[in-house]
């Protein structure tokens, strides 16, 4: 019992004002988190499209879009007839705007078809600096599959590279030499990029690697994987790209995964680089659908951009040694981002760990705490992950066996249906979640229900640094602002707790949105089940506004 209240503290609701008043409150709160929620989502967007009458030294993707409509008119797989028709275009292309492109012949087996010999045709050209340090180059595949016409993949990041080779053209010469590397039999097993580095002799001139790539045909580009020692490459990033969009949390998952592309063999050739794709409209992905009607204008501005920013800043810097120790970052707010190096992770670890420690002490010396109590907290949030992994999946599981046709299970995973089934999960975990606290916050006083809470947060805090150190802010930094409220909460009446764990969640829900929702875009609602348990860990944080008022003989 906590000796600074009297007992009927415990007994009785204190007064709360009138009932305006009460809902004014609820509605404040909820305010700020949907606020939160929509400050995270603002993050995933691609810039405005530019029209034909952009500045000539501009990127505009109406001038690209011409392009695009010739390069995917038509599927082009290699050794195609409609793929010669594409080569001998880019080439035309390359020419008009005064470069010298070459073709590199090649041989390749495909992954797909062992024991097929493929005749691979890489187009590469020079643009040469002023005074070079090693090159700069830009990297992109112009084959497709033989199922679609390739328009975001990769049709796309071509149709850039000559709108970027035209305003580099209008604005003059870098210091270092630009590569412009139009790939082949990417999609047959990275074939054009193994000739590269092993056949062509640029491969030892280069000093960095910008890749283009894409995984559907809208939404914004994503800087989503970086070579190791990335430390000086993401301070630059930031500075040069206009809009970017980047997470080392998604990086450092990346890895742990099975795909590759082009920038996989550079890596492997010893070429540091940055990669770079869009991936919402997943349904288009290799399908016939791949069209340039179809593609979001706005992921072609987006791509471009970064091609020429990122292009005209590291083409005057020295390019001859780029690796630094490896740095966490992330956005916050839209296109602003943070970072830091990954060394400093353990330190902030550290002190969410000592501020933990704090936070307990000080709780007990209030008499707001107890081991126990917290223990409890601390198997009541595991409690309800669990209990929200198996009704989610339970649910999306009969929702898909009362579909009785595999195209219409596809459609409920398209972004544009799924975004509605998303929400609705989502609400039954907020359901499920607000029933579960609200039933043992009877037996479970809210500060160790808090506390132990914010105990499972500190062992994924230590987790992440030590094993996914690109992805500790994810759980470091909700979890510092987090026991900051709760420490503030100990210093209010009893039962004052809503505004101090609404307010230190915001940042928690901030850094939380856009990865959520970043995974239902890549991944699909095929993973349901891990995507509604990862927000019901976000929402542990806001568990206190679910809590009943404390009484007497609670934990």
């Amino acid at each position: 019992m906590n000796s600074h209240y009297p007992i009927s503290s415990y007994t009785s609701r204190p007064a709360a004002g009138s009932a305006a008043a009460r809902w004014l409150k609820r509605i404040s709160i909820l305010v700020l988190l949907f606020g939160a929620m929509l400050i995270g989502l603002l993050q995933i967007r691609a810039p405005q499209p530019a029209g034909p009458d952009a500045p000539p030294d501009a990127f505009s993707a109406d001038r690209a879009m011409e392009k695009l409509s010739v390069i995917a008119k038509e599927p082009h797989p290699v050794d195609s007839p409609a793929h010669d028709q594409v080569r001998d275009y880019l080439l035309a292309e390359l020419e008009a705007l005064g470069l010298k492109p070459e073709v590199q012949q090649a041989q390749g087996e495909s992954v797909w078809e062992p024991g097929k010999t493929l005749t691979l045709e890489n187009i590469v050209a020079r643009i040469p600096g002023t005074d070079n340090s090693k090159a700069l180059m830009i990297a992109a595949h112009y084959d497709s599959v033989p199922e679609g016409p390739g328009a975001a993949d990769d049709g796309a990041a071509i149709a850039a590279m000559l709108e970027t080779a035209r305003a580099l053209q209008v604005s003059g010469p870098l210091k270092n030499d630009v590569l412009l590397v139009m790939t082949d039999g990417e999609e047959m097993g990275l074939l054009g990029a193994k000739a590269f580095m092993k056949e062509h002799p640029w491969a030892k001139d280069v000093g960095l690697v910008l890749n283009f790539e894409a995984r559907g045909n809208k939404g914004p580009s994503f800087m989503f994987e970086t070579s190791e020692q990335n430390g000086w490459l993401i301070e630059e990033f930031m500075k040069a790209a206009p809009q970017p969009v980047a997470y080392s949390l998604v990086y450092n998952v990346y890895k742990l995964m099975p795909n590759d592309t082009d920038l996989t063999e550079f890596r492997a050739g010893g070429l540091p680089g940055l990669n770079f794709a869009f991936g919402m409209g997943l349904n288009a992905y290799h399908k016939e659908i791949d069209t340039p009607n179809n593609l979001d204008r706005s992921s072609l501005q987006h791509h471009g951009e970064y091609m020429l920013s990122l292009t005209r800043h590291f083409g005057q810097l020295d390019l001859t040694d780029v690796k630094q120790g490896d740095r966490v970052y992330f956005n916050v707010f839209g296109w602003k981002m943070v970072s830091y190096p990954e060394s400093w992770a353990l330190g902030f670890m550290l002190l969410g760990l000592l501020l933990f420690a704090v936070t307990v002490w000080h709780g007990w010396y209030q008499r707001r705490l107890s081991l126990k109590g917290l223990i409890g907290g601390f198997f009541v949030a595991l409690l309800s992950l669990a209990v929200v992994f198996g009704v989610v999946t339970l649910i999306w599981s009969i929702l898909q066996a009362n579909v009785s046709h595999p195209y219409y299970v596809s459609i409920m995973k398209d972004l544009s249906v799924g975004t509605y089934y998303l929400i609705g999960l989502l609400l039954v975990m907020v359901l499920v979640a607000f029933l579960l606290i609200r039933t043992f916050s009877r037996y479970v006083r809210t500060e160790n229900l808090w506390i132990g809470t914010l105990l499972l947060w500190v062992f994924l805090s230590a987790a992440t640094t030590f094993y996914l150190p690109g992805g500790s802010y994810l759980f470091t930094w909700p979890l510092l602002f987090s026991l900051i409220g709760l420490n503030l909460s100990y210093m209010m009446r009893e039962g004052a707790w809503a505004w101090p764990s609404a307010l230190f969640a915001m940042p928690g829900i901030l850094l939380f949105t856009p990865i959520l929702y970043l995974v239902f875009v890549m991944m699909t609602l095929d993973m349901a089940g891990p995507l509604i348990t990862v927000a019901a860990l976000a929402c542990t944080l806001i568990y206190p506004l679910f809590c009943r008022m404390p009484r007497r003989g609670m934990m």
